[in-house]
């Protein structure tokens, strides 16, 4: 059985190849809750591997770099407008999905089990409701709340101690039960900066189908805005990531782990 040791010494040299930070955190696979159809989709997946519950799941995590972040407006933009720098964010996401599937794919290579790679992307403009895409993936922001790398902000996205918002996840899948990744955080707190910054998550409730019909519409590269991330990402550095109640986890950089920011 692979070791927690192995598993991290192997993604150490993953980020150094795709010149990015990085965290994980273990969870059981059959731990995490899910939507029914999730569920029921997962379960079909890891049948080749066993019952979820016999399985532990690796969340991968890899950061933005810093220009791919402050390329987002700061305020609300309606529409990208030509030769916006925002398409510096737009293709960073599509970069940390692909150096995603890849670490994904190598991790399966050494050591067995199967992956839920990252976000599929061009979903917004395929499917007629958000809840349409539901059944074919799960939730990559549960694994990664249930994995200990952070909290359920505002906005729903997971925000971490290390990076706020500005990461993308993927999920390897490997036989027996490793250790979970536990750590408690602070939460959001007082901090509305999401909230302030977009009226979309401002109007609460299932806002994710409008978020979606955004994605489609904005003009940009990708499916993607970041209005959220960005806001949010910029509070983390003044203040969360120094907060008491935030355990560092190793956030790796290269072929050695490093203590998290």
């Amino acid at each position: 059985m692979v070791s927690r040791e192995q598993i991290e010494q192997c993604f150490g040299q993953l980020c150094a190849q795709e010149g990015r930070q990085g965290v994980i955190g273990l969870t059981n696979a059959g731990a995490v809750r899910l939507l029914p159809q999730q569920e029921q989709y997962l379960r079909q997946k890891l049948a080749p591997l066993g019952e979820p519950k016999d399985l532990t799941a690796v969340c991968l995590g890899l950061f933005y770099h810093e220009r791919e972040i402050v390329a987002v407006p700061y305020a609300w933009q309606a529409r990208a407008t030509a030769d916006d720098p925002w398409n510096e964010y737009a293709r960073a996401y599509g970069e940390l999905n692909r150096a995603l599937n890849r670490s994904t794919a190598a991790l399966m290579a050494r050591f067995g089990g199967l992956a839920e790679q990252a976000t599929v992307e061009g979903w917004a403009s395929q499917v007629g409701h958000v809840h349409d895409y539901f059944p074919h993936c799960v939730s990559h922001r549960a694994f990664a709340e249930a994995a200990g790398l952070g909290w359920r902000g505002r906005h729903g996205l997971i925000v971490t101690p290390e990076a706020g918002p500005a990461l993308r996840f993927a999920i390897w899948f490997v036989r027996g039960r490793l250790p979970a990744t536990q750590r408690p955080h602070a939460g959001c707190g007082r901090c509305s900066a999401c909230l302030d910054a977009c009226p979309i998550v401002r109007q609460g409730g299932e806002y994710r189908e409008v978020c979606r019909r955004r994605l489609n519409a904005l003009g940009l590269e990708d499916e993607v805005c970041g209005i959220c991330v960005r806001v949010c990402w910029e509070h983390v550095q003044t203040s969360c990531a120094t907060s008491k109640h935030s355990l560092p986890v190793e956030v790796f950089s290269g072929c050695r782990p490093q203590t998290g920011t």
